[in-house]
């Protein structure tokens, strides 16, 4: 079995910490990683994204082609690659020069995840048995489609104070029951690993488009 890669994926701009450190394989592509990235926070896949090494000017951009490039011509920017066609380890993993990069989701709401590299511990290799790993997590990833940071902080003041004249209709928007309370600190590294266990064990680790979804 070969070392994994050890990464800690953080969501930015949040009024909380919320990030997540995972083992991976060592020869995933990125649109695997993109799977895990959703299966890990919480996300619905319901958006479009990019991998980039850089905000702004990026050299390297990754996700699902076609998906309105267009609309990004006025900015300068490499030509965007397939995710299912580049390893994450050829790509931003090159030894001696492992830089931080950037998955960016949602091109509405903006949510931006700082994706950096970290040291496989020997208590990693013990508990690493082949398969995507969650070693360690921390908050709860906003609803979707809430409005982006901004949105976020406005959801999270009303649905916290009953007196908020906005504290009904976001328990209604979210779905909450009759006396539960909205946590952004509550998540469960149990149910993160079931979810990338079920991904991985599923048609969709070795698809090479999003034709299956």
């Amino acid at each position: 079995m070969s070392l994994p890669i050890k990464i800690k994926i953080e969501l930015t701009d949040l009024p909380h910490k919320c990030y997540r450190s995972l083992l991976v394989p060592e020869n995933i592509n990125l649109g695997q990683l993109h799977f895990m990235i959703q299966e890990s926070f919480g996300w619905l896949n319901a958006h479009l994204f990019e991998f980039v090494d850089v905000k702004g000017r990026a050299n390297i951009r990754a996700g699902i082609l076609d998906d309105f490039d267009d609309e990004f011509d006025f900015i300068e920017m490499a030509p965007k690659q397939d995710v299912f066609k580049l390893k994450l380890k050829e790509t931003f993993f090159e030894e001696n020069n492992a830089k931080a990069f950037w998955y960016w989701y949602d091109f509405g709401d903006d949510w931006w995840h700082r994706i950096s590299f970290q040291k496989v511990t020997q208590k990693d290799l013990k508990l690493y048995k082949g398969i995507p790993l969650c070693v360690k997590a921390e908050g709860k990833c906003p609803p979707e489609d809430v409005g982006g940071s901004w949105g976020y902080e406005n959801f999270l003041e009303a649905i916290k104070d009953p007196k908020h004249p906005e504290h009904k209709e976001n328990r209604e928007w979210y779905g909450l029951e009759k006396g539960e309370k909205y946590d952004e600190t509550l998540i469960s590294l149990e149910n993160i690993n079931t979810l990338l266990q079920e991904f991985y064990h599923s048609k969709r680790w070795n698809s090479k488009s999003f034709e299956l979804f």
